[in-house]
């Protein structure tokens, strides 16, 4: 169970949109796509502090020459979207630390 203690409003990101109105299916895949790395993400996982929303399995996609990473965000009443984020360092390892390799 998600904790509700921490904010799920993906706005607070630094992200912008690059596919909306998918299924997180398709989101998957088009992460896996464009993504040398890919990991799945437990449905309480954070990014900066914020709980990513969507159905499982979730995947987040780390670019590390870019330092981007690309992940799913399901808005209630608005359906899922890929996000892509300029990433730091710290939330490039951490992420790595997180979830271990699975692509």
């Amino acid at each position: 169970m998600a904790d509700l203690g921490k904010p799920h409003c993906v706005n607070r990101l630094p992200a912008q949109i690059l596919i909306k109105d998918i299924s997180m299916d398709e989101a998957n895949e088009y992460i896996r796509r464009h993504a040398k790395e890919t990991y799945e993400m437990p449905l309480d996982y954070a990014i900066r502090d914020v709980i990513l929303l969507g159905k499982p399995p979730m995947v987040v996609g780390v670019k590390g020459k870019k330092r981007k990473i690309l992940f799913p965000f399901t808005k209630p009443c608005f359906g899922t979207a890929v996000m892509e984020m300029d990433a730091t360092p710290e939330d490039i390892e951490k992420i790595r630390r997180d979830l271990g390799n699975t692509g």
